[in-house]
């Protein structure tokens, strides 16, 4: 990294030096830049701390531009590199596995996946079951019911509550 701006400040210098040389000499301003331009003091600004400006912001946009680019190169070859994976698996799968067998092992894998959610979740299952008896018509649907509602655990006695008694 001190190697680039190493590199850049000789380069800033190097012009400052000829770009200088080149305008105060009135023989080669007058070659390169109409009269009234090379009268005024602005050709110094101008070409000294203006220009060098201009470049450094051209070259500083540039390098950002530079790098979003192959970031955006690199994410689009991973998704053209996933997306080939996925078709030569689609196209090995549509070989050899009919549509309606794959439909099958798809429906088997979520009803195992939601068995072992409810396995976990006993609330779910009785939930569930209460959904499934409504759609089929057994339950009858009362909604200031509190039938279905658990009663909260009663407190646990402390041995002062007991000897209190």
């Amino acid at each position: 990294m001190l190697l680039k701006s190493k590199i850049c400040f000789t380069a800033l210098a190097i012009y400052e030096m000829i770009a200088v040389s080149a305008l105060h000499f009135q023989r080669i301003c007058d070659a390169m830049f109409p009269t009234p331009f090379c009268d005024s003091w602005y050709r110094y600004f101008l070409f000294c701390v203006v220009l060098p400006l201009i470049v450094m912001l051209i070259v500083m946009w540039i390098r950002e531009i530079v790098r979003a680019h192959r970031r955006r190169a690199f994410i689009r070859r991973a998704r053209n590199t996933v997306q080939g994976v996925m078709s030569s698996i689609r196209g090995r799968v549509s070989e050899h596995i009919d549509p309606r067998d794959l439909e099958k092992i798809i429906t088997a894998a979520v009803l195992v996946g939601i068995k072992r959610y409810a396995d976990r979740h006993p609330n779910l299952r009785r939930n569930v079951n209460n959904i499934m008896d409504i759609a089929n018509g057994d339950a009858e649907i009362d909604i200031m019911s509190t039938a279905d509602e658990v009663a909260p655990p009663r407190p646990r006695r402390t041995k002062t509550a007991k000897r209190k008694k």
